[in-house]
């Protein structure tokens, strides 16, 4: 085994300060501002490791936060506390650069990737997580903590990759069957907003995962929601299953290994995959036939799997964002002697639907109008809950760097579906989104291009139009 979860029941150990255990919601709340510590006990590991990557899933209304630290034992003295940053669905988030004598740790070394790694080629035998829940003075709603993760393994074990083992993924799988294959949702992160489309592979994943089981949400969406504003990137493995467990799923990163992927899939669960490959032989990364580009750093989505006879060996389904449309984005056979070699270093994104547990939305939707401004064709005020919406003059600039107040503005007619493959479920992000032709003018309001949302009006057209705020709220206007 080399991952370990603290859920359910499992909160109620270690040592806790100024939290509370939920009985009914199986969770950690925090008692009172400003601060509750859960510190779990010391964990012996079977085996030496050098890597270790913790998850969490938590609840931060009203801007509250959650931050998690490791520390790791290494030849008989502990680490300090590394830190994966504060988090929240409503802050500004960075992972930040740290080490000491004995370990580093941060997500800028490796592409985003948020894992503490000892130095010096020796390894750790025992680590200890610590989960910190703020919340400001006066707040009305305190912060959740509903799950806490650890994953690792040791690179310097020629067999690691064999050893990657999780048993939570297979159980109550009693016998795989031969061939599955998840409806799951194909979304291209090529076909968003074009400002950072080519880079939220990671964002693009989880959200389909998110769809199949049963929450709506845009890729737009999930790119603010697990940005990382230090290495200013989406593709942090911690932030990102923290995005889907502030919705409201059990979401945890782990290194797994075949086995645990083909129960989870059998499940009824896609699994996210950390990949490096091209499609072509001639690159320093691994051929897979089929792929889609040449990447030195992506996430996809496994949809399920079949024996080949005549390749004779297991094919997976593969949902891969990087299709340039949604139609070839998936499902795609990928043939795991190949996508083996791909799979960079066995991470995985793992994303459930809790039975019982109501999915929400952390990125608040708020229905809006878009009101015509009279005298001025083509200009248009949002208005929510009876008031006017006000954008900055730079709204769309710097969205990816700049917290607050930036963000991303989409136009679709309801009509103007993509196509896609009738193996897949299609979702909201399945329409042919448009960004361009919308500015916003000196005073807030939107302006549209020409007039256009009058002429498709005029052809019958429904047109949805969208604002997603970066700090977490996405307004929605039907005209």
């Amino acid at each position: 085994m080399n991952t370990l979860l603290w859920r359910n029941a499992g909160l109620q150990g270690g040592r806790q300060s100024n939290l509370n255990y939920d009985e009914a919601r199986k969770a950690l709340v925090l008692a009172g501002p400003l601060e509750g510590v859960f510190l779990t006990d010391p964990v012996k590991t079977e085996e030496p490791f050098n890597d270790l990557v913790a998850s969490w899933n938590a609840l931060t209304p009203d801007a509250s936060e959650a931050e998690v630290y490791a520390r790791l034992r290494v030849d008989g003295v502990w680490s300090s506390w590394m830190s994966w940053g504060v988090w929240g669905s409503h802050v500004k988030r960075a992972c930040p650069d740290q080490e000491d004598p004995l370990v580093w740790a941060n997500t800028y070394r490796d592409g985003g990737d948020s894992s503490v790694n000892v130095k010096d080629g020796r390894t750790a035998d025992a680590f200890q997580l610590k989960a910190v829940l703020r919340a400001r003075q006066g707040a009305a709603n305190m912060p959740v903590l509903t799950l806490l993760a650890a994953t690792w393994k040791n690179t310097d074990d020629p067999d690691w990759q064999e050893k990657c083992d999780n048993p939570d993924c297979r159980e109550g799988v009693k016998q795989q069957p031969e061939k599955i294959h998840l409806d799951t949702p194909a979304v291209s992160q090529k076909r968003r907003d074009p400002a950072y489309g080519g880079v939220i592979c990671s964002a693009t994943s989880i959200a389909m995962q998110m769809c199949h089981q049963g929450l709506d949400v845009l890729p737009e969406e999930t790119t603010f929601l697990c940005s990382d504003y230090g290495f200013g990137g989406t593709g942090n493995w911690s932030y990102t299953v923290a995005c889907a467990g502030a919705c409201g799923f059990e979401s945890y990163a782990c290194y797994m290994g075949k086995e645990d992927l083909m129960a989870e899939l059998s499940r009824g669960n896609p699994v996210g995959l950390s990949v490096k490959y091209s499609w072509r032989d001639d690159f320093d990364v691994p051929k897979v036939d089929n792929a889609t580009v040449t990447t030195h750093g992506h996430l996809v989505v496994a949809t399920g799997y079949y024996y080949n006879k005549e390749l004779g060996e297991t094919v997976f389904y593969v949902n891969d964002p990087a299709g340039g449309f949604d139609l070839s984005s998936g499902p795609r056979e990928y043939r795991w002697s190949q996508l083996s070699k791909a799979w960079y270093r066995r991470m995985t994104y793992v994303c459930r639907k809790k039975a019982g547990v109501p999915l929400l939305r952390a990125m608040h939707r708020v229905d809006a109008q878009l009101v015509p401004v009279e005298g001025r064709p083509g200009v248009y005020t949002m208005m929510a809950e009876g008031k006017p919406v006000r954008f900055s003059i730079d709204f769309l600039r710097d969205k990816r760097t700049v917290f607050g107040g930036h963000g991303t503005m989409y136009w679709y007619c309801e009509d103007d579906l993509s196509e896609l493959d009738p193996a897949v479920r299609r979702c909201t992000a399945n329409h042919n989104f448009h960004y361009e032709g919308v500015l916003v003018t000196p005073d807030g309001d939107v302006w549209i291009e020409g007039d256009y949302f009058s002429r498709l009006k005029e052809k019958g057209k429904t047109i949805i139009f969208g604002a997603i705020e970066n700090s977490g709220m996405h307004y929605i206007a039907k005209l």
